[in-house]
């Protein structure tokens, strides 16, 4: 079964209190005013809720990248940090 890596771009920032929400995802705050959420996820299901957490939460979207083989730029952030 393929891994879905994904990283999520919201409007604004995220109370890390929220961070539980998110299961194993990491928030990182950009200088843009906007937070990044990003990971592996198991399913479209998976990825699909976190969508809709967020939507809950009344947090717009900036963008989403899910992809079933890792990205670069994905995987180079997640090692930085």
């Amino acid at each position: 079964m393929p891994m879905y890596y994904i990283e999520i771009r919201v409007k604004g920032k995220i109370d890390p209190n929220w961070s539980d929400w998110f299961g194993e995802l990491q928030l990182q705050e950009d200088t843009c005013d906007e937070t990044i959420l990003r990971g592996k996820l198991p399913d479209m299901a998976a990825v699909y809720g976190v969508i809709s957490r967020l939507g809950s939460l009344v947090i717009p979207l900036v963008s989403v990248i899910c992809a079933e083989e890792p990205d670069v730029e994905l995987t180079q952030s997640e090692t930085n940090e």
